[in-house]
Order: structure tokens, then sequence, then C-alpha cells
């Protein structure tokens, strides 16, 4: 087949991120969707402020996963052999830009409020509702530029302004939350080492997802500002906010988990303590008057006299077996 004449030859950098992003997107819609259904197995009595925010962003994301889905469609296959079509904006401006920004925020602003619930420091998580808001405002501004100028390029006037005030301000809001749970965290640790367990078992996971999404918008950043030409930032894009959504899930998940471990311990504790009491009682009552019939020992229990003369006659005493 002979090239096109608007075709690049090095298109891969520009289709193949694309396609990446997509089905990176898709395969983190796979892991929500069993985070999900998760959280409904585990039944949690949760408020319903946190509900709506945990079905709310489920169905966000789909959204944002059928949108991307029709974005791709139309790059990759009805605009086939189209450069123009290749490097349209179509709904990237909302779905990757604008839905992402939201989503993260919902995500940072709920971190907040735990750490306002652990420190209460209105100071700390408000100055995290701050960031948390800028970087969504960035993300605004770069979504409705991209509508305006209908590209994603760097020929948007205002194009690297909104990115790193978007995708930085969302790493930099990660960053302080991850510290600030970890710190708040620790400083709960209480000496006891089924506690100090569970609770350093919480701050790897504050640490994991917290420095996971810093990390993908740390590389996308990276990624815009430093491959012009290509289109390597759309790869860790799709992936951004199912980031998001995933460790919001899998914090609330995890408390079932700390649940099991919790009844489990718990038990482990009852069932040794019926063998201490028997072992005890053995013991005190060792000293009462002891028959045997073959292998087996009796205690003699009764506070009736008369009652025990009788068992006493009925079975010979230990010391006169010869």
């Amino acid at each position: 087949m002979p090239e096109c004449p608007d075709i690049p030859a090095d298109v891969a950098k520009i289709a193949g991120p694309v396609l990446l992003g997509s089905q990176l997107n898709w395969g983190l819609f796979g892991v929500l969707t069993v985070q999900l259904y998760m959280y409904n197995q585990a039944n949690y009595k949760d408020h319903f402020f946190v509900k709506v925010v945990v079905y709310w962003m489920y169905l966000f994301e789909a959204i944002q996963t059928i949108l991307l889905t029709h974005d791709t469609f139309h790059q990759l296959a009805y605009s086939f052999g189209s450069f123009e079509g290749l490097t349209a904006a179509y709904l990237t401006g909302f779905e990757l830009v604008i839905q992402s920004a939201l989503i993260a925020t919902v995500t940072q602003c709920f971190y907040a409020w735990r750490i306002y619930i652990l420190s209460n420091s209105k100071i700390l998580a408000g100055c995290i509702v701050c960031i948390s808001l800028l970087q969504c405002a960035g993300g605004f501004s770069e979504g409705i530029a991209c509508f305006v100028y209908n590209s994603t390029s760097e020929k948007i006037p205002i194009e690297a302004t909104s990115v790193a005030l978007w995708i930085g301000g969302s790493a930099a809001c990660d960053i302080v939350i991850t510290i600030s749970m970890v710190y708040l965290l620790w400083r709960k640790r209480s000496g006891v080492q089924k506690t100090d367990t569970m609770v350093n078992k919480l701050i790897q996971l504050v640490v994991e997802t917290g420095f996971m999404t810093a990390a993908l918008a740390i590389i996308q950043l990276s990624l815009y500002n430093s491959f012009k030409e290509t289109e390597y930032f759309m790869t860790p894009a799709g992936a951004l906010s199912k980031a998001y959504s995933n460790s919001l899930l899998v914090l609330l998940n995890n408390r079932n988990t700390m649940r099991k471990q919790r009844d489990a311990t718990i038990g482990a504790t009852s069932l040794s303590l019926p063998q201490l009491q028997t072992a005890r009682a053995i013991q005190i009552n060792v000293n009462q008057e002891t028959y045997a019939d073959g292998n087996m020992a009796v205690v003699d229990m009764s506070s009736d006299k008369s009652e025990g003369q009788s068992q006493y006659d009925e079975y010979p005493k230990v010391a006169d077996r010869p």
C-alpha cells in the first residue's frame, strides 16, 4: 500500500500513546469495577454522602471510558490515513482534562476530610482543598481551551500555563496528602504490636496510592514538556483519573481486610481462654478426692456428702490399687 502524503514517518509516536492510553483506561476501569463489587459486598454502614461519592465516581469513570473509546476509534479507525483526523481534539478536552481534574479534586478533598478528622486542623485540610481546587481550575481552563481551539497541542496560547497548573498542582496536592497522612498515622502508634501492625499497613497503603497518582502526574507533565512533537503524555493521561478513583476505593475497601484481621485475632484469643480455664480447673481440684476406673480420673465436685460417699464406695481409691 502506498504511503499517504500527509502521514509523517514517525506517526507511531502519536498513534501509539493514544492507543496505549485507551487500553490502560479500560484495564483500570476493570479494576475499579472489582473494587466497587467488593465495596457492595462488604455492606459498609457508610454515610449517605460517602456512598453518593463512590457511585457518582464510578458512573463518571464509565462515561469517561465510553467517550475515550469513541475518540480512539475515530482517531485510529474512521480517520485512518488522515493525519488531521489523528491529531484532532474530539472530546479530549472533556474526558481526559475536565473529568480527570474533577475526579482528582473529589479524591483529594475526601483525603482532606480524613486528614481533618485525624488532626482536627482546619488549616492543613484547607490548604489541601485550596491546592486541589487550583489544579481543578487549571484543568477546566485547559479543557475549555481544547474546545475553543479544537486542538491539544502547544499552539494554544494558555496551554503551557494551564497544563502546569493542572498536572503540577495535582502532583503537589498528592504529595502533601501523602506526607500528612503518614505523619498523622505515625503519631497514632501506641506501642502495642497488633495495633502498630495495622497502622503500618495503613501507612503503606497511603504511601502506595498517594505516590502512584503523584508519579503518574509527574510523568505526564515531564513527557509533555520534554517531547513536544509527540503524544507520549497521552498514555499516563489515559490512566490518571482511574488511578485516583481506584486509590479512593482501595482505601475504603481496606477496612474490610483490617476488620477480618481483627476478628481473627479476637477469635484466636477467645479460643485459647477455655483451654486455660480447663487447665486451671484441673490444677485447682487435683487435691480433692480422686478415683480411677482404668485410665479415667473422676473428680468429685459434688457438695452432697452422702452422694460423695456413695461414689467413694463404688470406685476404689487410687492409693488402694495394687
